[in-house]
Parts: C-alpha cells; sequence; structure tokens
C-alpha cells in the first residue's frame, strides 16, 4: 500500500483552494511514523534526565527503563489502532455509504463542501458572478458524480477523525507519561537529604509513596479505559487528551492527599484508589442528575425532550449522549450521524435508526410510541407509505397492500378523539412533510429496505 494522494483541476479565473486535495498514509506508514515518534520521545526523555536532572546512576537507569516501559504500554495499543483498527471503523461507514446513499448524505450534512467540489471538478461553473447553481441541478450532479462524492467523504472524515488529529493528542500523552514515569524513577532512589524520610519528598514534599500510587493509578485508568475503548472502536481525539490532563493531575491529587492526616499507607491506598476512578462516568452521573428538578406541573404542561424515549436508548447511552452535549430528541434529528457516531463510538446504523425515530417524534411528540405496533415509527416506512399512497413508488422498492387502510389505522391510533376527514386531513399532511425531509430522503437510500412491508 502506498501513500494516496488525489488533486481535482480548477477551471476558470476563479481559483480556490480545492476541498480534494488529500494526502493520507495507509497503516504501515503510520507505524512506522509512530513508532519513531515514540522512540524520539524515550531518547529525548533519557537525554534530558541525564542532562539536565544529572541523576545518580542507578536513579537514571531505573527512570530510563520505567518510561521507556511504560511509553511503550501506552503508545503500542494507540499505534494498533491507528494502523489497523481504525481502518476498520473507516470501512463501516464506507460500507454504509456508497452510491446514491453517500451523494444524500453529502448533500444533507455538507452540501456548500459537495458544490465546491463538483465546481472543482468542472461538473458546475464556478464563475463567482454566475449565480449559485438551483437545487435540482447540483444535487444531479452530486448523483452523477459519484466519484467526487466518494473524495470528498474521505476528505471530511480524514479532517474529523484522521492521523493529523491523532498525531499531536498521542505524541502530547507519550510525552506526558515518560515524564511522569521518568518522576517516578528519579524520585524514588534519590539520595537527597528530602528523600530519607518516608513521609517526605523532593517533590512538594509528597511521600514516595503516595507520589507512585497516585501516578499507578492514573496510569491503570489510561491503559485500561483505552484498551477498552480500542477494543470498542470508540477512541476519540478527545479521549487521548484527557489521559494526558488525567496524569498531568495525578501530582494534584497526590498533594491534597499528602496533606490529609492518615497514615502514609493510607494516603498512598487513596491516591491509587481515586487514580484508578473514571471520573468521566462520575461526571456523566452529576449531569444526569445534576438537572434541576421539575414540579408535576411542569412535567405536565412542558415535559422535557428526553432521549430515552426513543427505543433502544438506556440510560448509560444518555449519560454518552449528555457528555457530547447531545441532550434532546430535536438534537439527534439534526445532527450529522457519522460525526455523531464517531464522537460517541456507537454504530453508524444505530445512530441512524436514533435519527430515523426522531423526525418521527418531532411531528408526533410522545404519541409516536403509537405507531410502533405498525412499524411507522421510522421515517422510511412512512416515506413508502406516501409513495404508495401517490402510487409513484419504483419497481424495486417493497410494495405496500392497501395503503388506505395502514393510513387510515394510524390516524385513528394517533388522533381517536377527532373526526375522521380531520384526522385523515392531518395525518396525510404530516406523513408527506416527514416523507419530503431531508434526513428521510437520506434514510431512504441508506437504510436496508425491509421487503416484508
Amino acid at each position: 500500500m502506498s501513500t494516496t494522494s488525489t488533486t481535482l483541476p480548477v477551471s476558470g479565473t476563479y481559483r480556490k483552494p480545492t476541498p480534494l486535495t488529500e494526502s493520507h498514509l495507509t497503516g504501515p506508514r503510520r507505524a512506522i511514523m509512530l513508532t519513531v515518534g515514540l522512540i524520539a520521545i524515550n531518547l529525548a526523555g533519557a537525554a534530558f534526565i541525564h542532562y539536565a536532572v544529572k541523576a545518580e546512576d542507578a536513579s537514571l537507569e531505573l527512570a530510563v527503563t520505567l518510561a521507556a516501559f511504560t511509553t511503550i504500554m501506552v503508545g503500542t495499543p494507540l499505534i494498533v489502532f491507528l494502523s489497523l483498527i481504525w481502518f476498520t471503523r473507516y470501512r463501516e461507514f464506507q460500507n454504509s455509504l456508497k452510491g446514491s446513499a453517500l451523494s444524500a448524505y453529502l448533500q444533507r450534512f455538507w452540501s456548500q463542501r459537495l458544490i465546491y467540489a463538483l465546481e472543482d471538478a468542472d461538473a458546475l461553473p464556478c464563475s463567482p458572478p454566475a449565480p449559485r447553481p438551483a437545487a435540482g441541478h447540483w444535487q444531479r450532479a452530486a448523483d452523477e458524480r459519484l466519484d467526487i462524492c466518494e473524495r470528498l467523504f474521505a476528505r471530511v472524515y480524514h479532517e474529523q477523525y484522521g492521523l493529523v488529529p491523532f498525531v499531536p493528542a498521542v505524541f502530547i500523552l507519550l510525552a506526558v507519561v515518560y515524564a511522569a514515569a521518568g518522576l517516578v524513577g528519579t524520585s524514588f532512589f534519590d539520595v537527597r537529604p528530602c528523600a530519607m524520610s518516608e513521609s517526605s519528598g523532593c517533590i512538594y514534599g509528597i511521600s514516595q509513596r503516595v507520589l507512585m500510587a497516585s501516578f499507578a493509578g492514573s496510569f491503570m485508568f489510561v491503559v485500561s479505559d483505552s484498551v477498552l475503548s480500542i477494543r470498542r472502536k470508540s477512541l476519540n481525539v478527545a479521549d487521548v487528551y484527557w489521559y494526558a490532563l488525567r496524569l498531568f493531575l495525578a501530582i494534584p491529587l497526590a498533594l491534597v492527599i499528602n496533606n490529609a492526616t492518615q497514615s502514609d499507607g493510607a494516603r498512598a491506598a487513596m491516591a491509587f484508589a481515586l487514580g484508578t476512578f473514571p471520573v468521566d462516568a462520575l461526571l456523566k452521573l452529576i449531569r444526569r442528575f445534576g438537572f434541576p428538578q421539575l414540579t408535576e406541573a411542569d412535567k405536565t404542561e412542558n415535559a422535557p425532550d428526553r432521549l430515552i424515549t426513543l427505543e433502544g436508548v438506556t440510560l448509560p447511552i444518555v449519560a454518552t449522549f449528555e457528555a457530547e452535549g447531545i441532550n434532546s430528541v430535536e438534537q439527534v434529528a439534526a445532527v450529522d450521524p457519522v460525526l455523531l457516531s464517531i464522537r460517541t463510538g456507537m454504530p453508524f446504523r444505530y445512530m441512524l435508526r436514533l435519527g430515523s425515530q426522531a423526525i418521527v417524534r418531532r411531528h408526533f411528540g410522545d404519541a409516536a410510541a403509537k405507531l410502533v405496533p405498525v412499524g411507522l415509527a421510522d421515517v422510511v416506512p412512512i416515506y413508502l407509505l406516501v409513495k404508495a399512497l401517490d402510487s409513484t413508488a419504483s419497481k424495486d422498492l417493497p410494495c405496500v397492500a392497501h395503503p388506505d387502510i395502514v393510513l387510515k389505522d394510524a390516524a385513528q391510533r394517533l388522533f381517536p378523539d377527532i373526526a375522521d376527514d380531520q384526522r385523515m386531513a392531518v395525518i396525510d399532511m404530516k406523513f408527506r412533510q416527514i416523507a419530503a425531509e431531508e434526513y428521510t430522503l437520506m434514510l431512504a437510500r441508506i437504510t436496508p429496505l425491509d421487503p416484508s412491508l
């Protein structure tokens, strides 16, 4: 495999940087680059310990060995992830977004960049004095030039989740890990008078036991959580930065615990325990229960837009969404499902299912749950029903027998207390609105159609 590089031509007098000029490393080259970076951090750290710290020989050997061992433990899973597992995650999106489905996704969430890409490829005129192409024109051009869509998606994905965003975070984490391990190694065998006492040390007076326990707990959390995230294929750039911060805060945490009144052994045990505690889970729990309590009148008159009402959503999933700033059904219906899947680490198809439900719930509220038994709680069945009502369904779409009866049954479920003519008019209007939404048109191309409908 070799480096991929793609450049599309730019025509006309108006020239702008093309969004499809890309160059990214393949898996083996990523592994080589990251391994070289890991070795460079170890060499630079060893030189710093030798010339700047001026540690004793025994302390120097221990510090360098310990730092090398810890950086390898932290760096190896990250290198494997970015060189192998990352591409598996990438293929998941590519397998779900193919052909017209990919074009529909880009038209919905990246329309401006898609227009620029089509202009750069001479599929659309790109002269500034000319008006923007009509929607139907550039959308048809996108459906015809699927190769442009594929390259644009690759560009967007690498910008959001590729090697370039990961590299600074990974190297910062490795540098912090090396510094922490070197600090522990040099202070443990320090022969200066300040290190002779069991209850005091040279690092802000922190005991060696407490210092080592605090770093060990933080290191254990970082390695275990990163390996678990890699196993789930959900590691994000933000996670790596959080790991570096967690290790960096090990000294302040040890300093606070060191001032406690307990014995040195108890302080060390407390430092290790707090270091291994998943702080992010605590923050998610606080977010979950930290909102103002609603009175019964508030719940009746202004019920909250709860994610838990969507099928397949549990409290841990709600906490994950809230940690990413997603705390309403409306946000799920509006956010880019690819970026949300990357940020949460959840399957892309699952994000599409939640977005599909969110669109229906946006129009019907909690009453949308009444459509679950008849299979109309998602947008694609509604889209097929509207097509069948208009007799415009193509031959490759599943056949919906007696659409009028299905529509009448849905109206009865949603509006049982309204006159028949009125509820039929309302349900027909609502279903047509859902079927015409951009998200619905995208899902109609992406979501596998159920032949049993």
